[in-house]
Order: structure tokens, then C-alpha cells, then sequence
């Protein structure tokens, strides 16, 4: 079996990627949907982090 990045991650849809998102008031944060990665674990890429951790 062959696992690509494109299986564990997908682009933020909030930020687009840039792990910053513009509030109203015209300042620039963290995405809080990414935490400011860009990127969002689908949920193979949640399975294999949760293996991860409990196996570390």
C-alpha cells in the first residue's frame, strides 16, 4: 500500500494555504481552522497521527 501527502493532508479552504486569515479590522492571524499550517488532516492523516502518538 501506498500512501502520497495528498491522502493525509488537504489545503485549508479558509486561509487557501497561507495560514493567515484578515479579520474585519484589518488585522492578519493565525487561520484558526489550520492553526496557521495552511494545511488540514483528513482522516487517514488523523488515524495515522493518532498511531503515531500512541506508539511514540
Amino acid at each position: 500500500m501506498q500512501i502520497s501527502m495528498d491522502d493525509l493532508e488537504v489545503q485549508c479552504w479558509d486561509c487557501k494555504g497561507t495560514g493567515k486569515v484578515s479579520r474585519d479590522e484589518g488585522t492578519v492571524v493565525l487561520c484558526p481552522k489550520c492553526n496557521g499550517t495552511g494545511s488540514i488532516l483528513t482522516s487517514l492523516g488523523q488515524t495515522l497521527l493518532a498511531f503515531i502518538k500512541k506508539h511514540l
